[in-house]
């Protein structure tokens, strides 16, 4: 039975993943686009903090690569910046998952701000005051993300 449970989990896990970058690339009239969460970069921090040795750096380049095809940006920019948050995540998953969900939201829009920067690098995109919103809708979504991933998690038994 626990071999099972072990061979489902990874499935949850891409579904989580692919239901995030459908969450991404569903249009938005211009005036609602720039609140958009970064739900692909949320959706692998909790999986990162939850099972650190089923979700890394190696996954989460991955993913961004996916996302940069799918997204037609710089190709292997998402793939860094995806990479590098998950890192970070890796290296104080410890610490992040003792805080109380109010400072894991501060985190997450550290960690979203953080991956802003880095996506605005290869962008012509001018930082105005829409940068900040998308951190700030993510920190915002956070309790509500972890809320329903952490019920997945225990529903199905992902371990």
């Amino acid at each position: 039975m626990a071999d099972n449970r072990a061979r489902h989990g990874g499935g949850f896990i891409i579904a989580s993943i692919f239901f995030s970058i459908v969450l991404m690339l569903i249009p938005l009239p211009d005036f609602l686009r720039f609140f958009r969460p970064e739900f692909v970069a949320l959706t692998l921090i909790y999986w990162t903090m939850a099972l650190p040795r089923h979700v890394g750096v190696g996954y989460a380049w991955l993913v961004g690569l996916f996302m940069d095809l799918v997204m037609g940006g710089a190709l292997g920019l998402m793939a860094f910046s995806y990479a590098f948050i998950v890192y970070l995540v890796l290296t104080f998953h410890l610490q992040l998952r003792q805080y109380p969900i109010w400072q894991q939201a501060i985190s997450i829009f550290s960690l979203v701000l953080l991956l802003q920067m880095l996506l605005l690098l290869t962008s012509p995109r001018v930082a105005d005051w829409n940068f900040w919103l998308p951190p700030f809708v993510s920190m915002m979504l956070w309790p509500a993300i972890y809320t329903i991933l952490r019920s997945v998690r225990r529903t199905f038994h992902v371990s």
